[in-house]
């Protein structure tokens, strides 16, 4: 089964919560990426994950998509960056190629993904309650799709997921992120709002 990447983050972030903790930088970090002529800001306290660790990531969410669909997981996409703050906080972007002839429209696309994460979290985590909500964002001119998730988990702990997409060309590209701190989520929304394209 093809799936798109975002579902794939969203759903090993959650599972895996990756627990290593590293020494955080005190000063924000400026990635320009030529790629997409992207430049975007990553707060202060945030990591680079190693690619190691990023692979597991990358495989709990293959193993929870394929346990509820009972399909292989196909994974097409090459990550531009993955950072951290603490277990929680996540802030990730990537891109794949689309296929127009095999993937068809985009947007109904994006809408079939939504559906299969916003499944697999019922099917993963019978006991939380959760809710989401679909909306076109603008960010440096352009129009994204934007996919958000708010889960209320078992334990008391609130967590959002916000996925924002966009077509380039032939290229998916995504960013990613996961909070359960209000005022890191909002700057990290903030951080890709004022991101630039050329």
């Amino acid at each position: 089964m093809k799936i798109y990447h975002i579902t794939l983050v969203i759903l090993g972030l959650f599972l895996s919560l990756i627990g290593c903790e590293k020494l955080h930088k005190e000063k924000e970090i400026v990635i320009e990426n030529n790629d997409f002529k992207w430049t975007v800001t990553i707060p202060k306290k945030f990591y680079e994950l190693p690619e190691k660790d990023w692979d597991k990531v990358e495989e709990k969410g293959m193993e929870a998509i394929e346990k509820v669909y009972g399909e292989e997981v196909e994974n097409r996409a090459t990550t531009l960056f993955a950072y951290k703050n603490g277990k929680f906080h996540t802030f990730e972007s990537n891109y794949q190629i689309f296929d127009s002839k095999t993937d068809r429209n985009y947007s109904d696309s994006n809408k079939e993904v939504n559906i299969m994460t916003f499944k697999t979290f019922e099917e993963t985590i019978p006991n939380a309650t959760m809710d989401s909500i679909s909306s076109k964002q603008m960010i440096s001119g352009l129009e994204f799709e934007r996919f958000e998730i708010n889960l209320n988990l078992p334990n008391n702990i609130k967590m959002t997921t916000v996925g924002f997409s966009r077509l380039f060309g032939d290229k998916d590209f995504t960013i990613n992120i996961v909070y359960i701190n209000d005022k890191i989520g909002n700057e990290l929304i903030a951080n890709i709002l004022n991101s630039k394209f050329e």
